[in-house]
């Protein structure tokens, strides 16, 4: 089945492109009704949703209750969360597919998708500890 490119598909993934900060559900809502007053929380929701399907946008679980943080990069990279001020950084470690790679051989399982979050303190944080 052929996928459509909608407007309003379009202004969320603007939206992920240029807020690298992992946004909330409720965040990529309120800047999409900035961009269209028109769009209602449910098309936001359905199309973040066939998004992440899809595998165009990664969900990250929160370490508060705020539910689930979006990333447009779907490259394979651990998430950090701080515990302190609940900033998300992407890190980049070059060894990510070989650790996943040996997880898979020494189970002897097959790991379709990987989603990696650590818990810790940020950069930022780390100076009142």
């Amino acid at each position: 089945m052929n996928q459509r490119n909608t407007k309003q598909k379009e202004i969320i993934l603007k939206i992920l492109d240029e807020n690298r900060i992992h946004p909330t559900m409720q965040e990529i809502y309120d800047l999409a009704k900035k961009e269209d007053q028109n769009i209602g929380q449910a098309t936001v929701y359905r199309n973040i949703n066939k998004l992440v399907e899809d595998g165009m946008v990664i969900k990250i679980p929160s370490v508060g209750e705020e539910g689930y943080h979006y990333d447009i990069n779907n490259h394979p990279h651990t998430h950090l969360v701080c515990n302190s001020c609940g900033k998300i950084i992407d890190i980049f470690e070059n060894d990510y597919e070989k650790f996943i790679k040996k997880i898979a051989s020494n189970n002897s399982v097959i790991i379709k998708k990987s989603l990696l979050v650590l818990e810790g303190i940020c950069n930022n944080c780390k100076k009142w500890y």
